[in-house]
Order: structure tokens, then sequence, then C-alpha cells
């Protein structure tokens, strides 16, 4: 398996050769964020099984990482003590790692395995959209024949309404994850850094890798983010802080208090992104909102993906000071946004009471699911989000391979932990009943 890797960092990396011994760090080899997801990739087409990018940053050395690679393809047709089968038995297509990091799900999707009977791996929402959402999409879906209008401007028009400011306040995009993609591009430049908590949203280390920013983690305090360690992490070249609340894959949120004492330790000249993907499920579901106006650095970005359950339209939205509206503006993509989407979102802002329903029974449905994990002996922070946080460490794969083989998909986060995604009364039953006979 050595050889495997050193044949692919020569050959594909072109990294020199003698830095690939087998007792070579990572970083002594060259392998920094960017040439470790290429690796991820690399490896996932060679051997027919997903290696994420992710699960090779904990390894220190290349011996590591071989004997990592030994352990994960174990038995597996084709790998190294295992009987040899045709090509096509032996792959699986090729999968982009860091667009299975962002979706989560294990090994991801592959068109020869059916979907999970349970899926809580990718804190959808359960329901679908409402019927009058429905409707629009229906009204929407008979003029596709016609481009979408490039600026968004009926739904920029609503979400200004819906939060009181001026449209010009207000960028909209194919899912949130393009405009911070949008927002990293504008801002990157020669020695830029970026810092986050972490662990936290996958996405933000696979976008700051693609704009050429140095990447700066905080570990999570025990009770969520340690913004004065945070808050200390940012120096000269830190352009951005991305601080998602509630965090996910935690569910902990900061209080208002506790942003405002940070915010006030970061410079004017660093923006700071509060990122809200699943702030209706928390207590204070307004708090960007309600802060971004009276601080220029501050950029809030929220989804329709998460609460609204229109993950499969793509449409999310930023609120900031509108000069940086219009610069990430210029950077989207025209016509991104379908009028399909646009409609929809509309008519989900128009939907609230029925959301703000729904949003109760999934929290109520979260702590009900929390409550049976305690009395199962399993520590389970509290949540503001769709899910829960289940810190198992070196169990976290063993965990959701154990739930796999009931029917349900979690989310593992090697060496760290497991995301639950709160679905169906059913689906969560049926995670309980795994979690029942994998107990800590």
């Amino acid at each position: 398996m050595y050889e495997l890797l050193k044949t692919i960092m020569i050959e594909e990396l072109e990294v020199e050769a003698g830095q690939v011994s087998p007792d070579a760090s990572r970083e002594d080899a060259g392998l920094d964020s960017l040439a470790t997801f290429e690796l991820s990739l690399a490896l996932s087409q060679r051997l027919g099984v997903t290696i994420a990018d992710e699960d090779l940053f904990g390894l220190r050395t290349l011996a590591d990482i071989a004997a990592f690679l030994e352990k994960r393809t174990a038995g597996l047709p084709g790998s190294p003590g295992a009987p040899l089968s045709q090509a096509a038995d032996r792959a699986e297509g090729r999968e982009d790692a860091g667009l299975a990091r962002l979706l989560g799900g294990g090994d991801g999707v592959r068109p020869d395995r059916p979907a999970p009977a349970h899926p809580l791996a990718r804190n959808e929402t359960p329901f679908q959209p409402p019927a009058p959402v429905l409707d629009a999409i229906t009204r929407a879906a008979a003029e596709a024949n016609r481009y979408p209008d490039p600026f968004c401007g009926a739904l920029r028009a609503a979400l200004a309404r819906h939060y009181g400011i001026s449209p010009d306040r207000v960028a909209v995009g194919a899912g949130s994850i393009t405009l911070l993609q949008a927002l990293l591009t504008v801002t990157a430049g020669p020695g830029a850094a970026v810092a986050y908590s972490w662990p936290s949203f996958d996405g933000y280390e696979v976008l700051a890798d693609l704009a050429g920013f140095r990447t700066v983690r905080v570990p999570l305090a025990e009770d969520g983010h340690d913004l004065d360690a945070l808050a200390a992490a940012v120096d000269e070249h830190t352009r951005l802080v991305l601080l998602c609340n509630p965090n996910n894959p935690t569910g902990t949120a900061s209080g208002e208090a506790e942003l405002l004492r940070f915010l006030d330790a970061v410079p004017r000249t660093c923006l700071v992104v509060l990122d809200e993907a699943y702030c209706e499920y928390a207590r204070d579901p307004g708090l960007g909102a309600r802060l971004h106006t009276s601080r220029p650095n501050l950029i809030v970005a929220r989804t329709f993906s998460k609460a609204y359950g229109l993950a499969g339209l793509r449409v999310g939205y930023l609120l900031a000071e509108p000069g940086l509206i219009s610069r990430v503006h210029r950077m989207v993509m025209p016509l991104s946004v379908s009028d399909i989407a646009q409609a929809a979102a509309v008519a989900s802002l128009a939907a609230e009471k029925e959301l703000l329903c729904r949003v109760r029974e999934t929290a109520a449905e979260r702590d009900r699911v929390r409550a049976a994990l305690l009395a199962l002996g399993f520590d389970v922070p509290p949540s503001e989000a769709n899910f829960l946080w289940l810190p198992l460490g070196a169990r976290a794969e063993e965990f959701a391979a154990a739930c796999a083989s009931a029917g349900v998909d979690v989310r593992p986060y090697p060496g760290d932990g497991v995301r639950v995604t709160t679905g169906t009364a059913a689906d969560n039953d049926a995670f309980l009943a795994a979690a029942e006979t994998n107990r800590p």
C-alpha cells in the first residue's frame, strides 16, 4: 500500500521522491490542505472506495496513511489480501472527495447502492414543502422555457421586507455556499488567512483552499465556540472569520452578549461571517439579522435548504453592508438561481406560520432523542439545530457502521464523533434502536 501511495504522490502530485519515505510527516512530504484533497481523490479512484481528505489530516506520517489505507480496504475486492475480481466489480466510479465532505453520509451515495431507509446524515428536514410552496413551484415550472431573473429581484425584495432592510443589503445565490465562495474570492490576496472553529462546517476548508487562503483552525471549547481564542487567532493577515452559529456538527450556539464581545475584539478590517444555516431552530433565530446593520464588517449567511425544506432547489442569501453585497454579486454566476427556486423561496417566507410549527416539531423530536440517548449513557451536548452530536472519539466510525447495518445513515467524523439529523419519529426510533445495541 505504501508503494501505491508513493507512486501517486510522485506521478500525480509531483512530490520529490526523497520526500516520500515512510517516516516522513505529511507536512515534510508537501501535503498541505489542497495536496491532501488531491491525494484523497486519487486514492478513491485507484482503490474503488471513498477516502475523504479529512480522514488523512490526523495521520502524521506516510506510514500512518499506508496503514490506514490497508485497514480501510481490508477485505474489499482487489485490495491487498483480498481475492481479485473483474475491474467492473472493483470500480465504484469517479467521486469528488471534497463534494462528499460537503454532503456527508459516510462513503457517499453510489448508484448501485440503495438509499438508506433512514437518511439522517445530511441535516435535511423530513417535511415536504407546504402546499402553497408546492403550488408556487408548479406555477413557476410552467415558465421553465424562460430564463430566470438574473437579479433575483422578487426574492431580494421579499427578504428585505421580511427583515425590514433595503434590498441592496441582500445577496441571493444558489445556496449560501456559493455566496461564501464568492465572498472568499473577492477578499482573497497574497498571504491571506481565514479563521474558524473546529470541528465546524467541512465546506469552509474546501472553499478556502480553492480561493488560496491559509486556514487557521481554533479548537472548540467544551461548551461550543471558544470566541476568545478565535479573536486571538486574528492577525494582520486574517481577512475573514467564519463562525457557524449554531455550529455544525455540534449544535452548540453562542448568544448575543458573547458575540458582541467577540465582534468588539475583532478589527474592523477583518470580516466576520455569521453562518446561520440552522438559525430557525435556535433559541434566538433573529440574532444575526438584528446585529448586522450596526456592524459593517458582519455578514450573515442563511439558507432555504434546512428549515424551509428547499435543499433540492439550492437557494441561500447574505445580509451585509451594500458595498460588500455589490462586490459579492459581481462574482456570483448569473442565472444560477432558477425562477422555480426564487418562487419557492418567496412562498416559503409567506408560509412562516406553518414553517415555525414544523421547526417546533423537529425541536421536540430532537430533545426526545437526546433524552433517550442520555438515558442510554451517551454524552450528548444540548443542540440548537436540527441534529445531535455524539462525541464518540475513536468509536465514531464503528458506531456509524453499526447504524448503517441497521439501515440508518448518520455522519461520522473520524476520531471525533457522529452527527445525527433529527428525522421523522420512525427515523429517530430506528436510530435509537441501533444506538441501544451500541452503547458506550
